[in-house]
């Protein structure tokens, strides 16, 4: 995973869908370092990862079809 620090401080965001179509809420849903995160989300069916992101330190954020990229290349889904 060229770029990204898997031992990285990380938190699993699931979307509230009470937000307006610009701006959603989150909720913390975990925060542990990004390889146990991108793990735990390679578990779950299609529905239940469907609204997570993770915000990783540093500032960058991934989408769920990013995670789930990510956790194909490194053999976890």
């Amino acid at each position: 995973m060229s770029g990204l620090d898997w031992n990285a401080e990380a938190t699993l965001h699931e979307r509230d869908d009470a937000g307006s179509e610009l701006q959603y809420n989150f909720n913390v849903v975990k925060k542990a370092p990004l390889r146990e995160l991108v793990a735990l989300v390679a578990t779950m069916t299609a529905d239940e990862r469907a609204r997570l992101i993770i915000d990783i330190a540093g500032g960058k954020s991934l989408n769920v079809g990013e995670i789930v990229a990510l956790a194909k290349s490194e053999g976890m889904a």
